[in-house]
């Protein structure tokens, strides 16, 4: 129980990651005008406001974006962008926001964060993440926005879901994605003529800026979206405020592992579950998970055709190196395994330090998830030894993810 959760640092990292993600900063001499009027058609108002993603003008677009399906409510390209942007519109004001934590926070982690408020450009993005009021004083309001933040990627992964078999045509804003399309031109380049009598290098500037999307790209984006969406599930399950305060707490930290087991174990509270937990879609994104890999493998020779050391093998495409995943045994048995687990109560062979199977555990991953534990305090040890190994658990069933109970052996682990 040494580390703890610091929320300073957590509120800190997310407004420098949202901040240094921009290929290229801002340039006052390096004007573009997009234009969006009422009186463009649907598609047209689509295509403006897919010029306005980017790190620096993602709010901007979302509001163009409206326009369009205001028009057009089936404008494929205007839901895709506007469910892509959905997760950054939850972070409105949230440099702002997040002040009091950051007050409260190490002076370097203070004057980092009076550093970015100085240094940061002038910007619509400086201007939506200041947007807001002082308003967040702990994890627990810090971990709603970080829900509504997972919700809305849920979203963008059911968009992604229900249209599986539509095709997109990205459209790159060229001072936003200079740097890709000047590797797509390079990419384009061949040599043709004689060895012998000269070589001519021909390339093709069709195309470079755009990015095309079919099914098996959209397989990919979801996939990547709940990766990001466990994280988040996990991170924001249970009201961590305790574990926050005690990381601030001189006294606790100069505990023992034994005395700060004692001492959690004494406290009416550990860590609550958060009533809008979103544990029980992961059950959901493993499903997904499975049958991407297996369409994947099914399909690895149109999606990955040159094998997975082949960079630019599906030229033009989002997901432009291909999309490679290698059959091995490991990863046949490992997706085997995760089906068992998506199916309910499973087997898992148990093995000695010469790698045999001695016996199993009976494991119910899904319905742990489906109904979890309360309260952490639920399944925290009992009591641990000095260098921090489990003795004792409070329930060996871990909240009923062992159901027969965790094997006495097995419990003393690293806790």
């Amino acid at each position: 129980m040494k580390t703890m959760l610091k929320t300073s640092v957590l509120a800190t990292s997310l407004v420098m990651a949202l901040t240094a993600c921009s290929e290229k900063k801002n340039n006052s001499e390096d004007k573009i005008r997009i234009q969006a009027t009422a009186a463009m058609k649907s598609e047209e108002l689509a295509e403006a406001g897919e010029q306005l993603v980017s790190p620096y003008t993602f709010m901007l677009s979302d509001k163009v974006f409206d326009m369009a399906l205001e028009k057009d409510p089936n404008n494929k390209k205007a839901q895709f962008y506007k469910n892509f942007v959905k997760r950054f519109m939850v972070l409105k004001g949230i440099a702002k926001r997040i002040a009091p934590i950051v007050k409260n926070g190490t002076p370097e982690q203070v004057a980092d964060y009076q550093k970015w408020q100085r240094e940061f450009p002038e910007s619509p993005l400086k201007n939506f993440l200041l947007d807001g009021t002082e308003d967040i004083t702990s994890y627990s309001q810090l971990a709603d926005v970080l829900h509504d933040y997972n919700l809305a990627l849920n979203d963008f992964r059911k968009f992604l879901k229900m249209n599986a078999g539509m095709e997109l045509t990205l459209n790159l804003n060229p001072h936003i994605f200079e740097r890709e399309i000047n590797e797509s031109l390079v990419n384009s380049c061949v040599t043709v003529g004689d060895q012998e009598t000269g070589v001519n290098v021909e390339c093709s500037t069709s195309g470079i800026a755009q990015k095309q999307m079919n099914s098996a790209d959209l397989i990919a984006l979801r996939q990547l979206t709940g990766g990001e969406m466990l994280y988040w599930s996990v991170a924001t399950a249970y009201d961590l405020s305790v574990f926050e305060k005690l990381s601030r707490d001189p006294k606790y930290n100069e505990m023992t592992a034994p005395q700060q087991t004692a001492y959690l174990n004494s406290l009416p509270s550990v860590a609550k579950l958060r009533k809008d937990h979103t544990l029980s879609l992961i059950p959901e994104l493993g499903s997904d998970f499975s049958a991407a890999m297996k369409w994947a493998r099914k399909y690895h020779a149109n999606i990955c055709p040159m094998g997975q050391e082949t960079r630019n093998q599906r030229r033009g495409f989002l997901f432009k190196d291909g999309i490679c995943i290698p059959s091995t045994s490991e990863g046949e048995k490992s997706l085997a395994l995760l089906d068992q687990a998506l199916g309910g109560v499973f087997s898992m062979p148990v093995k000695n330090e010469q790698g045999q199977s001695v016996r199993e555990v009976r494991i119910n991953v899904v319905g742990f998830l489906k109904n979890p534990p309360k309260d952490i305090k639920t399944v925290m040890p009992e009591s641990v030894d000095e260098d921090g190994k489990i003795l004792k658990l409070n329930d060996a069933t871990m909240g009923g993810l062992f159901p027969d109970g965790l094997p006495l052996d097995l419990q003393s682990s690293e806790h």
